[in-house]
């Protein structure tokens, strides 16, 4: 057997998994020790990790969070005003961020990449498996798996349904597929590139150069609404569900569609979901600003004790005067 024959035969590494950037979008007002639980738990289990960029109300009081927790350099720092109009500066926070998370692919270099909810804490390895099956990127949906859960949940699921309804309008789709999951709300979310890519070009076609700012100023800012479905203007537009509903419904994209409820991920609303929660996800999203931090640090004790150390009342830096 010669050199070159047998090295043929000698087995070789898979290559390693493509890197996945990362982006945070943080108002100021989350600088607390929450936002640092939530990098240290990107820093210990997100597996495929490219770059890191945090996108804020302000960068300066970001820096000096950093600073304080010894994370400098941990990532790159970019002001929510490099990414939005002058028109879209006017609107209402909550849909400045859904904006520049729809932007992704101008700051993010990867072929795939995540936007991680600044009071999101990730408990278990994320690998490259939880975004790419058999080379088809992953859609996650929420749904109940039990009877008593789904009932527990309805209203919950009809309201994300009036947003699959007002989302389709706003793409000029029938939403045939979008409508059978219904919740696409998931606080790890991974865009693909090329598809972030095609949306917003088709928003530009049907809705002009600044889609947006057309789209969202008449909208408000979460307030009750008489549109035809009722309910509040929050679910009259969404980021996750927006992207979703285009690849399913206007690309038609072959995607892997996975329940993300049963052991992947788990929000928690209020004082008594966290009292029943056994924090048994990969994902858990703390949605309550009034949760108890000594509960939540008892709960992720439980599943990682180093990350539950780092649960500390630390207050964020104070703007100078």
């Amino acid at each position: 057997m010669t050199v070159t024959e047998a090295a043929a035969m000698t087995p070789t590494a898979p290559p390693p998994p493509a890197p996945i950037d990362t982006f945070v979008c943080v108002h100021e007002r989350d600088l607390g020790p929450l936002f640092e639980v939530t990098l240290r738990s990107y820093q210990r289990h997100f597996g495929p990790k490219g770059r890191l960029f945090l996108i804020s109300n302000n960068v300066t009081r970001v820096r000096d969070f950093l600073a304080c927790g010894g994370m400098t350099g941990l990532a790159t720092l970019s002001a929510d005003d490099e990414w939005l109009s002058r028109q879209e500066q006017t609107l209402p926070g909550w849909y400045r961020q859904q904006i520049i998370k729809l932007r992704a692919h101008r700051f993010c270099m990867t072929e795939r990449f995540c936007s991680l909810g600044a009071d999101t804490v990730l408990l278990q390895e994320i690998g490259t498996e939880d975004f790419v099956a058999g080379g088809r990127a992953v859609l996650y949906y929420n749904k109940a798996t039990s009877v008593a859960d789904y009932l527990l949940n309805l209203h919950h699921l009809r309201y994300e349904r009036d947003r699959v309804k007002h989302v389709a309008r706003i793409l000029r789709v029938e939403p045939r597929r979008a409508r059978r999951y219904g919740d696409f709300i998931f606080d790890l979310f991974c865009f693909q590139r090329d598809y972030l890519v095609d949306l917003e070009a088709y928003l530009t076609r049907h809705h002009g150069a600044e889609p947006y700012a057309h789209l969202l100023r008449g909208l408000g800012g979460g307030q009750p609404d008489t549109s035809p479905f009722g309910g509040w203007t929050q679910n009259r537009f969404g980021e996750w569900t927006l992207y979703s509903v285009y690849v399913l419904d206007c690309l038609r994209a072959d995607v892997v569609v996975r329940n993300a409820t049963p052991g992947y991920f788990q929000q928690v609303h209020s004082p008594r979901q966290l009292r029943r929660s056994g924090f048994d996800a990969k994902v858990v999203h703390l949605v309550s600003k009034e949760l108890n931090l000594d509960a939540i640090r008892a709960r992720i004790a439980a599943r990682d004790a180093e990350l539950a150390r780092c649960l500390v009342s630390r207050q964020a830096p104070a703007l100078a005067s």
